[in-house]
């Protein structure tokens, strides 16, 4: 079945703030770009642009989908199942469903990163164990 999308594009003023992992210093910005908020309501995925401040790091978190980052600017580590990884602008990098996982940035820049995300993201979906598709477990989210 078809559906017939509200948008199909989106301006910076259409932009909306306060998607899940940002936080209340402003430290973490976590934007929303394709999500039925913002009149692209997407089925099967959303994306955001999240930005992180030189020395934070974004809450740790799970979720019960896939979700793959883009690394813009920046540079920092994926801690992601107790391990850490590289992320470099210009790279990418793959969250697998459930793992807990947060981004820290160990650059000198804002670490700016396009996260695409699953379909348990779209808050149209039905919810897992929480009233939200996310788990964050530190942090001071209001939006999770």
């Amino acid at each position: 079945m078809k559906f017939a999308p509200q948008r199909t594009t989106i301006s910076p003023k259409d932009v909306l703030d306060g998607a899940p992992m940002q936080q209340a210093s402003r430290a973490v910005r976590d934007l929303k770009l394709v999500y039925p908020d913002t009149g692209l309501d997407a089925r099967t995925l959303c994306m955001g642009l999240v930005e992180i401040d030189p020395g934070h790091a974004s809450p740790l978190h799970c979720h019960n989908c896939e979700e793959v980052y883009y690394v813009l600017q920046g540079r920092g580590e994926l801690e992601i199942d107790g391990e850490t990884h590289p992320l470099v602008a210009g790279g990418a990098s793959l969250q697998r469903p459930n793992l807990k996982h947060r981004v820290v940035n160990t650059g000198d820049e804002p670490l700016r990163l396009i996260v695409v995300g699953g379909i348990m993201f779209v808050p149209l979906w039905p919810q897992w164990p929480t009233a939200s598709p996310y788990e964050v477990f530190e942090g001071d989210t209001s939006n999770a």
